[in-house]
């Protein structure tokens, strides 16, 4: 009889998992089975457990929570989603409220005195002052809600400092021509043409005694002799007759003033020559819309070379602009009567981890 035969009528079909053949006669007939259904089973395992992650991710329903402050005990709601907590930032709920919860911002100022009004309105116990003293940018800021100073203060402690008002102080135009032109070497005809239109800057006759303590002696250890306008208006008519004329000779004189020969291109060489101040007195205010005025010296200097030169140096404008600064300065410090210090403050830097962003307050 055959193998087959021999296998049972009630086997029924065959499972489609596996599938067996018989190979070799008598003892060394054996069974080979392939379990392909396994297999498959084996090889999704992989997937079956990342099914398996998502479908208990996706069980954790999204909702809202309050997470507490450990330092403080202020709670702070989130949003639980797929992917983590995501914070409700305060500002979404500005539309819903009375009014703001704080004052923030900053109210620029194009005056001094509505400055010092903004500051008087809305100063509080902790109201500081900041002042930078760069003298081409000099500014002003109040931080009205400053941090409190020591354990005794009404309102001890950090704050947001996030109230505030700013005033960059205008440098005047006079001090912004004098300045550019100062230590510039210009030609006759340039030289010339700035003292004409600079001319209402220079003061007449200057005491001595209204001159400052330092300017006297500058003015004493240099010999120098103090030019008027109606001197400077001469150099500068002199200047332009010999514009286009070749210098013969330049020399001091015994007075402190130089004087300069010209050969003229009309003549036959005898040029005229044209007597030059070493020094004269500027009075100008150092910030726009100011009625204090500041006495500045300027030397008037030349160099002789292929032309000839023209320029001058004011003397210490950096003792001018620090006496300026520091009168406006008392003059806020008296009509607000809060602390100022000179330098900037920490900013509106916050507390919280990510400064950039405004800080969320519930």
């Amino acid at each position: 009889m055959s193998n087959e035969d021999d296998a049972p009528e009630s086997a029924g079909a065959e499972e489609p998992s596996t599938r067996s053949t018989l190979t070799g006669n008598g003892e060394g007939t054996y069974r080979s089975e392939s379990h392909a259904h396994h297999d498959h089973i084996v090889d999704r395992t992989g997937e079956l457990m990342e099914a398996s992650f998502k479908a208990a991710e996706n069980f954790v329903r999204a909702g809202a929570m309050l997470i507490n402050d450990p330092i403080t005990g202020i709670s702070v709601p989130f949003v639980q989603a797929r992917g983590g907590l995501n914070p409700i930032r305060a500002d979404q709920f500005a539309d819903y409220r009375d009014a703001p919860l704080r004052v923030r911002g900053t109210a620029v100022h194009t005056r001094l005195d509505s400055f010092i009004d903004h500051v008087n309105r809305f100063k509080g116990i902790n109201t500081a002052l900041f002042a930078i003293d760069n003298p081409a940018t000099p500014k002003l800021s109040a931080v009205f809600d400053y941090h409190g100073d020591t354990e005794e203060a009404l309102e001890p402690g950090p704050a947001f400092a996030q109230h505030r008002a700013e005033y960059s102080f205008p440098l005047s135009e006079e001090w912004q021509a004098w300045r550019e032109f100062d230590g510039k070497k210009m030609d006759m005809a340039q030289f010339a043409e700035f003292l004409e239109n600079r001319i209402v800057d220079v003061e007449a006759a200057t005491p001595l005694e209204q001159l400052s303590d330092a300017t006297r002696d500058f003015i004493n250890a240099t010999g120098a002799r103090i030019a008027t306008p109606s001197k400077l208006i001469e150099l500068s008519r002199g200047l332009r007759i010999y514009e286009n004329s070749v210098v013969k000779d330049a020399r001091n004189l015994s007075t402190g003033e130089a004087q300069i020969a010209f050969e003229s291109e009309h003549t036959d060489g005898d040029g005229k020559p044209l007597n030059i101040p070493n020094m004269f007195i500027i009075c100008i205010p150092v910030f726009a819309r100011s009625d204090v005025f500041y006495r500045i010296a300027a030397r008037l200097r030349y160099r002789k070379g292929a032309g000839i030169q023209f320029w001058f140096d004011l003397w210490r404008t950096d003792r001018v602009f620090t006496d300026a600064f520091d009168e406006a300065l008392d003059q806020v410090r008296e009509k607000t009567a809060c602390p100022l210090f000179v330098g900037v403050d920490e900013g509106e830097q916050s507390t919280f981890s990510n400064p950039g962003e405004p800080a969320p307050v519930f």
